[in-house]
C-alpha cells in the first residue's frame, strides 16, 4: 500500500508539474507576428532609425520594420510586424528607366522572403515605398508603360506568394482612361496607400474647427480619388507624416505641434472608420544620418497614439501643461446635398450645398430630356461653402436635378435631389 500510495503521489506530482509547465507556456506564448486586419489597421514606422521605437513595441500595435534586430525585439514585446521596403526603385526601376521585366518575378520572390524573415509571418504585410509619377496621364510614354507594367507584375507575384503588398504613392493619381484600368488592376493584388503630409504651420493658422474640416476634406479627397472610379475603399489606405521639416512640424513650438498631431490623429481615426479603409500608416519618427534631432518627437508620437486611443499612451503627461486634452471634434450633418437656382437668365446660375461627409464626391447637375436625365455639368463637392456654377441653357422651360454619383465605400450610394423647374428667359 505504501508503495502504491508513493507511486500515486509521484504521478500526481508529475501531472501537476506538467500542468504548471503547460500553463506557463500558454501564458508566455507570443502573439501572432502577422498584422491583424481591422478597419483600419494602424501601422507605425519604427525601424532602427527611430530612437524611441520601443514606444511602439507593445501588444495592440503594429510596426513597419526592415531589419531583423528591431523585429526580434518588437515580437518579444508583443507587437505585430509589417515589412518596410524603403526603395521600390530597386525592383522596378523608374518611369524613365524601367527595370528589365524578366527580373521582376525573382525580385518579388526575394522581397517576400526578406519580409517573412523579418516579420516571422508567412503572409506578411509589405509597404512598397514608393510609386513615381502617379500623376502622369495616359497615353503614357513607352518607358512609363514598362515601369507601370513592372509594378503590376511585382504586386501580382507578391500576392501569389501570399504576401499583402501595400503600394505607397506621394501624390494624387491620374485615374482617367487607361490609367483608371491600371489602378483597378493594382487594387486586385495590392492596397493603394496615399501619403497625405500636412504642413504644420498651415494647420496651426486655422482655428480648431476649420482645421478639422480641412483635414477631413483632404483625407477624404485622397481616398475618393480612387473610390469614385470604383476601387473599393477596403483596398485604399492613408499615410500621415510627422517629420520635422516643411511637411510636418516646420518649426512650430512643442505645444502647437502637439495640437496639430492630435487633430491629424483624430481626423484619420474618423475618416478611416467612416470609409472602411484598409490601413493608416505613420511616418516621420526616424532620425536619419545627417538630419537634425527633434527632441519633441517621442512626445509627439505619444500624442498620436493617444489620439487613436487614450489607452495607448499618456499624452497629457508627455505633452505637459500646455496640451489641450479635449478630444471633442465638430460634428457633421448627415450626407445630404441640394441646389437652388440663383438666376434664370442666360446663363443659368446655380448654388450647390453639400454636407462635409460628401466632400470630394463627384456630382452632376442633370437636365431632364426626352431621352432621360442627361448630365450638363460635372463638379467635385467641397465642404467649405456653397459652390456656384453656371449652365448655358436655351430659352424655355427646363427641369434640373443634382445627382451625386455612387462611390465604392460604406455609405457611398448615389444621392439624387428633388427636381427643380427652371424657365430661362
Amino acid at each position: 500500500m505504501r508503495k502504491l500510495a508513493f507511486a500515486r503521489s509521484v504521478v500526481v506530482a508529475a501531472l501537476a508539474t506538467l500542468a504548471g509547465v503547460a500553463g506557463r507556456s500558454d501564458a508566455a506564448a507570443p502573439v501572432t507576428p502577422c498584422v491583424q486586419s481591422a478597419q483600419p489597421t494602424w501601422i507605425d514606422y519604427a525601424d532602427k532609425w527611430v530612437p524611441f521605437r520601443r514606444l511602439f513595441f507593445r501588444p495592440g500595435l503594429a510596426v513597419a520594420l526592415a531589419h531583423t534586430a528591431p523585429a526580434g525585439e518588437a515580437r518579444g514585446r508583443g507587437a505585430q510586424i509589417a515589412y518596410w521596403d524603403m526603395s521600390l526603385r530597386d525592383a522596378v526601376g523608374t518611369p524613365s528607366h524601367p527595370a528589365d521585366p524578366a527580373g521582376v518575378p525573382a525580385k518579388a520572390a526575394r522581397l517576400v522572403d526578406a519580409a517573412v524573415k523579418v516579420t516571422g509571418c508567412d503572409t506578411p504585410m509589405i509597404a512598397l515605398n514608393e510609386l513615381y509619377g502617379a500623376h502622369l496621364r495616359t497615353p503614357w510614354s513607352r518607358t512609363n508603360e514598362g515601369y507601370r507594367a513592372n509594378i503590376l507584375e511585382l504586386v501580382k507575384a507578391m500576392a501569389a506568394r501570399g504576401a499583402q503588398p501595400h503600394l505607397l504613392i506621394s501624390e494624387a493619381g491620374a485615374t482617367g482612361g487607361q490609367a483608371g484600368n491600371w489602378w483597378h488592376s493594382v487594387a486586385q493584388a495590392a492596397t493603394i496607400v496615399r501619403e497625405v503630409y500636412f504642413p504644420g504651420r498651415t494647420l496651426q493658422a486655422l482655428d480648431p474647427s476649420a482645421t478639422t474640416v480641412y483635414l477631413r476634406f483632404q483625407l477624404r479627397r485622397a481616398v475618393r480619388n480612387f473610390t469614385t472610379i470604383g476601387v473599393p475603399s477596403s483596398r485604399v489606405g492613408l499615410a500621415l507624416g510627422f517629420q520635422s521639416g516643411r511637411s510636418g512640424r516646420d518649426g512650430l513650438s512643442r505645444d502647437r505641434w502637439f495640437g496639430v498631431v492630435k487633430r491629424e490623429g483624430l481626423a484619420a481615426r474618423q475618416v478611416g472608420s467612416e470609409l472602411g479603409l484598409d490601413s493608416v500608416w505613420s511616418w516621420g519618427w526616424a532620425t536619419f544620418a545627417g538630419s537634425a534631432k527633434d527632441p519633441a518627437k517621442p512626445d509627439a508620437a505619444c500624442v498620436y497614439l493617444w489620439a487613436r486611443s487614450p489607452d495607448l499612451c499618456d499624452a497629457p503627461a508627455a505633452a505637459g501643461r500646455g496640451f489641450d486634452t479635449s478630444r471633442i471634434q465638430p460634428t457633421e450633418k448627415s450626407a445630404r446635398a441640394s441646389f437652388r437656382v440663383l438666376s434664370q437668365g442666360h446663363p443659368v446660375w446655380l448654388e450647390v450645398s453639400a454636407a462635409a461627409k460628401l466632400a470630394a464626391r463627384v456630382a452632376y447637375v442633370q437636365q431632364r430630356t426626352a431621352r432621360g436625365w442627361v448630365s450638363a455639368q460635372r463638379m467635385i463637392l467641397a465642404p467649405f461653402h456653397p459652390q456656384r456654377l453656371r449652365i448655358p441653357l436655351p430659352s424655355g422651360p427646363h427641369v434640373l436635378r443634382l445627382y451625386v454619383a455612387a462611390e465604392s465605400a460604406p455609405g457611398g450610394a448615389a444621392i439624387i435631389s428633388r427636381p427643380v423647374a427652371v424657365r430661362v428667359r
